[in-house]
């Protein structure tokens, strides 16, 4: 429920904003806990009526979204009725949802090994996203060097701080201009952001005066190896930052080599021994371009089920 529907304890009539046909293929549940994503602010998963709410910033306004997929249409409705640039919120929700990429390879390829039988049913396949590349580039920087209770918390103090509320008091993602008006130390202090804060403010800083665009950084012609140098240009953003950023972009040549990388491939595959890095990354080389997605659904299908305890808000 959204706020407002929690503080009253009944349904509130609610105004569509928004419908837009899936592509074939598209699966809502597995695509929105794809990953621990729907976990963070300013988004909110009801598991039990299949709804993903969020607060989302348009037009100078913060309005209480809720999303469900019936019948192949994603529908978007509010509680608080107001004019948004519908084609900006449809911009937001097709990279929300990966929309526009193209996972049928992935599927046929996972449909001819045993380990991934599970992927075409599943409808396992897209990641979901925040409705910015900064919001991204944010998320993954707070994922560094921390546990995951302390990017849930990293990433709740950061919204409510700098993000925009709603008529319900729920915050939406901040803007760069947002953060950017903040002193580091003051995000470092308030939002336990540690050394982050730094990269964090540089980069919404160097968005605000133009001297970084994100999405002139993305060009799909590029080859992978260059997508991937002009992510690591950005503050914060390593090796490991820069295959995520891909990722969302549907582009999965690299697999993000971390210590629950390493950790996986060996208990999975070499018996827990201690094997070189170039060992672990060839037993995904067969899936070319998809690797980082093998990979993933392999980790993920093990982990999912481990996460209901913050669902729960259950430590």
């Amino acid at each position: 429920m959204t706020p407002t529907e929690a503080a009253v304890g009944q349904p509130v009539a609610r105004t569509r904003l928004l419908s837009l046909r899936a592509p074939a293929g598209f699966a809502f549940e597995p695509t929105v806990r794809s990953h621990g994503w729907y976990l963070l602010t300013p988004f909110r998963w009801d598991a039990k009526s299949g709804t993903l709410h969020r607060t989302e910033y348009l037009d100078g306004t913060a309005a209480d979204l809720a999303i469900r997929f019936s019948r192949g249409t994603i529908e978007v409705t509010t509680a608080h009725p107001t004019e948004v640039d519908r084609a900006a919120l449809e911009t937001r929700l097709r990279r929300m949802f990966q929309l526009d990429i193209d996972t049928e390879e992935f599927r046929r390829l996972a449909r001819q090994r045993e380990t991934h039988l599970w992927v075409s049913a599943s409808g396992f396949g897209r990641l979901l996203c925040g409705a910015t590349r900064f919001e991204d580039a944010v998320k993954i920087i707070a994922t560094t060097n921390t546990t995951w209770r302390q990017t849930m918390r990293m990433v709740e103090l950061l919204v409510a701080r700098a993000g925009s509320a709603s008529p319900s008091g729920a915050h939406a993602f901040p803007t760069p201009a947002q953060i950017a008006a903040i002193d580091p130390a003051a995000l470092q202090e308030e939002c336990r952001l540690g050394y982050r804060a730094k990269t964090i403010h540089a980069l919404a800083s160097g968005i605000e005066i133009g001297a970084i665009d994100l999405d002139a950084l993305v060009d799909g012609s590029l080859d992978p190896k260059e997508q991937l140098e002009r992510y690591r240009s950005l503050p914060g953003i390593g090796p490991y930052g820069a295959a995520h950023l891909m990722a969302m972009d549907g582009r999965h040549d690299f697999i993000a080599v971390d210590t629950e990388f390493r950790r996986f491939v060996r208990e999975t595959y070499h018996g827990g021994r201690k094997v070189s890095d170039a060992t672990l990354l060839r037993r995904y080389q067969r899936w070319g371009r998809w690797r980082y997605l093998a990979y993933w659904a392999e980790l993920w299908r093990g982990a999912a089920p481990a996460l209901v305890k913050f669902e729960s808000g259950i430590e």
